[in-house]
């Protein structure tokens, strides 16, 4: 009987990871529907010893993923990893890792410049207080905003924002 439920479960997890990747709390809550917590973990350990399972990859790659190609800041990676039930030390080496590799200001100004090529550039201060507003919910730091508005717009425009001429 509980070899059949432990079947169930990996061959649902089965199902659930050839779709897409997931974080082990992830899996756990979905599994959870069909059994205890004791049988689903044994089959997230099994997973976890057949390399199926593993957060640190799931981070580091959802991460690498979101701020190379959606332009996301790091803020925002980091809340969606822990909505996603990985743990902050996981997410803390993963984002060391990308750190060592991706330089965030620039991913910032390069996601800026496509932000002005599709949109325009802002040209008066309710369209970059729209701009700022739109790169903080992305995540981005406001120095780092600045510093990248600054780069990619005339030197008045940024300056009468922040002055508020």
């Amino acid at each position: 009987m509980e070899a059949d439920i432990q079947k169930l479960l990996l061959k649902k997890a089965g199902a659930l990871l050839a779709r897409r990747s997931f974080s082990r709390g992830e899996l756990r809550s979905r599994l959870a529907k069909f059994s205890d917590n004791m049988q689903v973990e044994t089959a997230l350990d099994r997973l976890v010893s057949l390399n199926l399972l593993n957060d640190e990859d799931y981070a580091y790659n959802f991460a690498l993923h979101r701020i190379k190609q959606q332009g996301w800041g790091p803020a925002r990676v980091l809340d969606s990893l822990l909505k996603r039930q990985v743990e902050q030390r996981t997410i803390d080496s993963a984002m060391a890792r990308i750190r060592n590799e991706v330089d965030e200001e620039t991913t910032l100004d390069f996601y800026v410049k496509q932000y002005c090529k599709i949109n325009g550039v802002p040209a008066s201060p309710k369209d970059i207080k729209r701009l700022i507003s739109h790169l903080r919910r992305r995540g981005f730091d406001e120095d780092d905003v600045y510093r990248a508005l600054r780069q990619a717009m005339p030197d008045a425009v940024p300056q009468s924002y922040e002055t508020g001429e």
